[in-house]
């Protein structure tokens, strides 16, 4: 590795006892306490998320130190960003899990990369970065560390305040990219850098100019997703592992009220259906057996849904796939029907509400008549279904929640679950914010309708009105998870009866006070013996 120009790194999950602290301290009525009370268990007087509970109890029962983690899954942007700096004739290497990948980490820094680059897809500030930064500084203190993605965009969302000053110095980095996309300013970066030229020429980087942080010339990016395609071949079937992630979309063709998205990422662009073709080819190619498409809405344009499924059908790799689901396009029986002869094992439904007036107001563009239709097609074909639920969205009440309920009690998605909204400022909403009622953000809001503290209250109740679907957890969880554990041999049949069991023990826990303590212990020796009974393959991550 001699020469090594970059080492990308994806994901930091942060630590779960100071989440468990800003949840507490949030308070009992919050979203964020609610949320935090349902996604995770006890094990040894200790709470923990739930697939760390996963992997304490299988080890008790296996002699290993596994640590179960949906980043064994090899983040994609990494994957994306280091395939497309080769491409270019850059040396480059990725680490998917800083938390779970520090040894790897540390030897690919004994090399003193020129660049280390930090992805921010999932962050929502600026915590998770800061262990990487001082990290890298103490192993390779000589390497350039940029930091760019959805967090460098959102913190500048009006511009290089003092505030984002501030928070710059405080993370510690030499650059920032703020670009939606940012491939081509990284590559442009890191080949300026190796050539010992100055940076200021290169494109949407902010660099620090006497003491102040600066932005270089804004120039949108346009990456073609044909040409940039990954080379799977440059990796390593140890480093993908069995479950892989496949993105053949850029943006969103639809603009619900609630998200910014679509006007960060711009106009829906597509790989072509060859693209797709040649890389799951090299992706089964690598031994990997479930294929997570991470487009936001995958069978959007229909038309080209189904090319995708003919022609999956047509190579027969012996893939399953995973994806998002907009069930208001598929639009007939045939749209199902390829799905299935095609692979497809899961999909993540964004209901977001059973309510019509609800949906109206999100601009889904989709009926409640078009979701109940398409669950029963997918339930039909035996695909698993999990359907994510907004509760507080301007207009909501208790008869719209209810409502929801009823839908997902007569609809039975396979699993489910529900969340305070989110307030994003940045939303389509918040232009008519005055009409609304609308006041503050993030999880401290209220509107006309309700507060964030009765969104909690009521997402509360629906945790315990709903009975037609098992609820999943969020913390290093969420739906992704489940292709992940297909990968290790644990599928959804096996699964589903354990996370009912988290269920209850969620619900006795929260509810049942001293006089539930036998029963709680009762459905914990439950859950231990049956995560203890499955046969599942050793996983990557060590405690």
């Amino acid at each position: 590795m001699a020469g090594l120009d970059c080492v990308v790194i994806g994901y930091n999950e942060g630590n779960f006892d100071d989440y468990r602290v800003m949840s507490e301290r949030a308070g009992p009525g919050s979203p964020e306490y609610q949320v935090f009370r349902k996604e995770h268990l006890v094990v040894d007087g200790r709470p923990m998320p739930w697939m760390d509970a996963f992997s304490t109890l299988r080890n008790r029962v296996t002699g290993r130190h596994d640590r179960y983690h949906v980043g064994e899954v090899f983040n994609l942007a990494a994957l994306y960003l280091t395939s497309f700096l080769r491409r270019r004739g850059l040396s480059a290497e990725p680490v998917s899990l800083y938390s779970g990948e520090r040894d790897r980490l540390a030897d690919l820094l004994a090399e003193r990369p020129t660049v280390v680059a930090v992805t921010t897809t999932f962050y929502v500030n600026i915590l998770p970065v800061v262990p990487i930064v001082e990290f890298v500084r103490e192993y390779s203190p000589d390497s350039h560390i940029v930091i760019g993605g959805p967090l460098v965009d959102n913190l500048c969302m009006n511009g290089i305040t003092d505030t984002v000053q501030d928070l710059f110095d405080a993370m510690g980095a030499d650059s920032y990219v703020r670009e939606s996309q940012g491939e081509t300013a990284l590559a442009r970066l890191a080949a300026t850098l190796k050539e010992g030229r100055d940076i200021s020429a290169v494109d949407n980087v902010i660099h620090c100019t006497d003491g102040m942080w600066q932005l270089t010339r804004r120039r949108p990016e346009s990456n073609d997703l044909d040409d940039s395609s990954i080379d799977w071949s440059g990796f390593s079937p140890e480093l993908i592992g069995a479950t892989a992630q496949l993105r053949t979309a850029r943006s969103c063709a639809f603009k619900c009220s609630f998200c910014d998205y679509p006007s960060r990422a711009g106009a829906l662009t597509t790989a072509s259906v060859e693209t797709v073709r040649k890389e799951l080819r090299a992706m089964a190619e690598l031994g990997v057996r479930n294929v997570v498409f991470v487009d936001d809405t995958f069978n959007v344009p229909p038309k080209r849904f189904k090319e995708i499924c003919r022609m999956m059908i047509e190579e027969d790799l012996g893939l399953r796939w995973y994806s998002y689901f907009r069930c208001s396009n598929a639009r007939d029986e045939e749209a199902f029907d390829l799905a299935a002869e095609s692979g497809c094992s899961g999909v993540f439904l964004g209901i977001e509400s059973g309510d019509t007036e609800i949906l109206a107001n999100m601009h889904k563009l989709a009926q409640d008549s078009q979701y109940r239709v398409g669950l029963e097609r997918l339930n039909e074909r035996d695909i698993t279904t999990f359907a994510s639920i907004i509760v507080g969205f301007p207009g909501e009440n208790a008869r719209t929640v209810s409502n929801t309920v009823d839908f997902l009690n007569e609809t039975k998605p396979t699993f489910w679950r529900a969340q305070a909204w989110w307030a994003n400022p940045r939303s389509p909403v918040y232009r008519n914010k005055e009409a609304l009622g609308i006041e503050g953000e993030g999880y401290s809001w209220s509107h006309a309708t309700m507060t964030s503290s009765e969104a909690a209250d009521l997402t509360d109740s629906m945790f315990d009105r709903v009975t037609g679907s098992t609820w999943l957890p969020l913390y290093d969880f969420d739906f992704w998870s489940l292709p992940y554990l297909s990968g290790k041999g644990v599928g959804v049949d096996e699964l589903t009866p354990i996370l009912q069991l988290s269920e209850q023990i969620m619900r006795v826990r929260d509810t049942g006070g001293a006089d539930g303590a036998p029963q709680l212990r009762s459905l914990e020796q439950q859950f231990e013996a049956a995560v203890g009974a499955l046969d599942s393959a050793p996983a990557r991550f060590r405690f």
